[in-house]
């Protein structure tokens, strides 16, 4: 993945960076989980909104072609982060790794009761707790600091080295979802996933999903 969503001009939602996060959490999910579930979390952010927003079709359209994009460039091995939120150690953390880690950890409450029950490698626990740590890290590094300190949490890495081992951490991480799905002969809720290039898009605009949803 090398850009961010494209958002038109009257999105009332969530900034590109966090939805970029929170639709790599939606795809980290190793049960089916319908969008529903997380949808309205890209517009609130999880704040309760006392008249909610809805979600338009051509905006849903457009974040679960992303949300598949994002699963095809992890499967075929090409995922990288947009250049908005690669990590530099020259810079260091801004708005955007924030916006980002935000976004993922919003979602991860829909998602994690997916992984409380599964058989998973030693390997596999490691790197997800690796994760959600450093995207806590990300979110905010001086505060996640003290509470392992407070919890005499002793050996860890440096938190500059796990920012840079992020896209890493997050491929595997939805690698072991995607198997664990695999393994239980289910598949993702997705709408794309069995869409081909020069299908009709499911959108009903009529044209072929590569020169639709799936530009």
């Amino acid at each position: 993945m090398t850009h961010l969503l494209s958002l038109p001009q009257d999105w009332q939602g969530m900034p590109a960076t966090f939805i970029e996060g929170a639709l790599l959490a939606a795809n980290a999910n190793p049960k089916p989980l319908e969008p529903e579930a997380w949808l309205p979390l890209l517009i609130t952010g999880g704040v309760e909104e006392d008249e909610a927003i809805e979600l338009g079709h051509d905006d849903k359209m457009a974040i679960l072609n992303h949300f598949e994009l994002q699963y095809r460039y992890i499967k075929a091995g090409e995922f990288v982060l947009p250049a908005e939120l690669q990590w530099d150690p020259e810079t260091g953390l801004c708005d955007a790794h924030r916006e980002f880690a935000e976004g993922f950890l919003t979602v991860w409450p829909c998602i994690e009761p997916g992984w409380a029950d599964q058989p998973l490698s030693d390997g596999t626990m490691r790197m997800l707790s690796a994760l959600i740590t450093t995207l806590m890290l990300m979110l905010d590094e001086e505060a996640t600091l003290a509470q392992m300190e407070d919890a005499g949490v002793t050996g860890m890495p440096q938190p500059t080295d796990l920012y840079c081992q992020l896209p890493l951490m997050l491929t595997e991480v939805v690698m072991a979802a995607d198997e664990l799905q695999v393994g239980a002969k289910s598949q993702a809720v997705n709408p794309f996933k069995e869409t081909g290039r020069n299908d009709d898009c499911l959108c009903g605009s009529g044209k072929k999903f590569k020169h639709c949803c799936g530009q």
